[in-house]
């Protein structure tokens, strides 16, 4: 995360030696150590929130896909039905009446 080495963390060692004293900088490290470890934990909440919000917009996606994939469906049945009763009618039929000549009104 942070590109700090071995004696830049030995540097803010001696500063803050020499700031706090030897008698606060133990109570100064405790509570940098619980703010650092809160931090941490609420960018994991944050980061399995986002996860989860993402998760949740895939699946709402895939329900979307679905739900037109079934219209479709049911489209393609009722269009196939007035096909299907027009193919059950006989061929005779169907023939006679492509070999009537004569005019229509």
């Amino acid at each position: 995360m942070f590109d700090i080495g071995f004696w830049e963390l030995v540097l803010v060692g001696v500063v803050s030696l020499l700031v706090l004293g030897p008698e606060r900088l133990p109570g100064a490290v405790r509570t940098a150590v619980r703010l650092l470890h809160r931090a941490r934990h609420l960018m994991a909440q944050v980061r399995a929130d986002i996860e989860r919000e993402l998760a949740l917009d895939e699946v709402k996606r895939s329900l979307e896909q679905e739900r037109a994939l079934d219209e479709l469906k049911r489209l393609e049945r009722e269009l196939r039905q007035p096909v299907k009763k027009a193919t059950a009618q006989p061929l005779p039929k169907i023939a006679a009446e492509v070999d009537d000549d004569s005019p229509r009104p």
